[in-house]
């Protein structure tokens, strides 16, 4: 079956997805304390270093789409997107977060399944697509989040 969001949807809604996971980090350090609060703010951070990545994608791709894709700065498309992939990937209900952040090893654990799960997300996405151009921005997006699975779990 075919996949029928272009480049610039699949942007934002990685976007959103590192909007979610900077919540999830960010929320965890706030029952954290020490290294693993520091863990916890620092991935937080990295998750907005890779919404601002993408975010200088989708401006990059925008700029040879034209005025398009404007209806994705609309709030209810906006909410939409957000509603296909909240609570997919990160625990934001609030839930596990306390007892996933106890330690380092655990939160760095959490931290590696829950970015695994975003790259799942994104894997299915790609296996979709048939547009050439929305391919290649799919498939950087997954070796970012690849990278970033690899340097959770070399903290393990």
């Amino acid at each position: 079956m075919s996949n029928t969001f272009s480049g610039l949807e699949m942007l934002k809604i990685a976007m959103l997805m590192e909007d979610e996971g900077s919540r999830f980090y960010s929320e965890g350090a706030k029952n954290a304390t020490g290294e693993v609060k520091d863990f916890l703010l620092a991935s937080a951070k990295q998750e907005l270093a890779h919404k601002a990545a993408f975010s200088k994608m989708y401006d990059d791709l925008a700029s040879r789409k034209g005025d398009a894709y404007e209806y994705l700065f609309e709030p209810e498309v906006g909410s939409y997107l957000r509603s296909l992939i909240e609570n997919q990937v990160f625990d934001n209900k609030g839930g596990s977060n306390k007892d996933a952040f106890k330690d380092m090893k655990a939160a760095a654990a959490e931290s590696a399944k829950a970015e695994q799960r975003t790259v799942d997300v994104y894997q299915k996405m790609y296996e979709g697509i048939t547009e050439p151009e929305a391919r290649e921005i799919m498939k950087k997006i997954i070796d970012e989040e690849i990278a970033h699975v690899a340097y959770f779990k070399s903290l393990i």
